[in-house]
């Protein structure tokens, strides 16, 4: 058996660790946002891929299709079988039990200044406990640096995290912006927001549903990334805790939430899709003739991806979009399939 990631010393026998506090993120994965777990849909963006890897858990094949557009794929049959964000065999039950004493002093005190409470018209909330509140970041951020391959954190920022929370004293040397989304309406809405992570780095950024951490790895590392209104250039850097004396919440209301979200889903991961389905269509091209498709015809195929709908990109499959493109050059060059 292999040795807890956390504590390094005692065997990893703890199954079904969540990584991201299940407290928190569980009304977002939930359809209808009930409190039993495995019904919801959640994806990853990852820049890297043109492709949205959807997860899902107990939904029935009409709501799955309606969700996502299209029916599901075998692989993603067979990942529903997961429990989402949960990992066995690396931490131990000790370190589990650790995580367990950081996470209720948060949920229990902490959380309901936010989900309890009429935010509306407030930009900012601060808040005195400091050490409950790093603790149960740094737990989000490193369990899922462990457990997640798109969060690429250098190996030495990852044990300064590991030793932090070994300590649990708070310390407040690390570059940390949370910002709360409000979410109105029931508690069917949380499903509207996110769970995952993005391939950004400083910040690297962490959706757990109604909070979006942002860290960075070090006050020279900070820099701004826009990311469709996450962040304002005149105003980010007043949002990031380091050796803070209370904490900085930086709170979006329903509204802001909702084109925030968005913003994130159609015009980030379309802009990224459009431009790596232009190099595939590049990569077809050179396999005929040898050089790069004139921007006309890469123009003239996205088009016909897009059919008028660009939210139409971040449904497709990779099987479909293979053979969408196999199609296409059969029907531009007249060529029988």
């Amino acid at each position: 058996m292999p040795i807890c990631k956390l504590c390094q010393e005692r065997e990893a026998n703890k199954k079904n660790t969540h990584y991201l506090t299940d407290a928190i993120i569980r009304t977002c994965l939930n359809l209808g946002g009930v409190n039993d777990r495995e019904k919801g849909l959640y994806f990853a963006l990852d820049n890297s891929n043109p492709f949205i890897d959807f997860n899902f858990q107990r939904l029935d094949e009409l709501t799955l299709e309606s969700t996502i557009g299209r029916k599901p794929t075998e692989d993603e049959i067979e990942n529903a079988k997961s429990i989402p964000f949960s990992v066995d065999y690396v931490f131990c039950s000790q370190c589990e039990k650790l995580f367990t004493d950081i996470e209720n002093p948060f949920t229990n005190n902490i959380l309901p200044h936010f989900r309890k409470n009429d935010l509306t018209g407030h930009d900012i909330l601060k808040e005195a406990d400091l050490i409950t509140i790093r603790n149960f970041f740094y737990i989000q951020i490193y369990r899922s640096a462990v457990c997640e391959n798109i969060l690429d954190f250098p190996e030495e920022f990852v044990e300064k995290l590991r030793t932090i929370i070994l300590a649990k004293n708070g310390d407040t040397s690390i570059p940390l912006s949370i910002t709360y989304l409000q979410t109105l309406g029931g508690d069917a809405n949380y499903t509207q927001n996110y769970i995952g992570f993005t391939s950004d780095k400083n910040p690297y950024i962490i959706f757990m549903n109604d909070f979006v951490i942002q860290v960075y790895e070090n006050t020279d590392s900070i820099k701004f990334l826009p990311f469709y209104g996450l962040n304002e250039e005149e105003s980010f850097q007043s949002y990031i805790n380091y050796k803070e004396e209370h904490f900085m919440f930086y709170i979006f209301d329903d509204a802001k939430r909702k084109a925030f979200l968005n913003n994130v889903i159609v015009h980030e991961k379309v802009r990224k899709t459009i431009h790596q389905y232009r190099d595939m269509f590049d990569m077809f091209w050179r396999k005929l003739f040898g050089v790069d498709a004139p921007v006309q015809q890469k123009d003239r195929y996205i088009q016909s991806l897009i059919n008028g709908d660009e939210n139409n990109l971040i449904k497709y499959s990779k099987d479909q979009v293979f053979n969408f493109t196999v199609k296409y050059m059969a029907v531009l060059f007249n060529v029988k399939e």
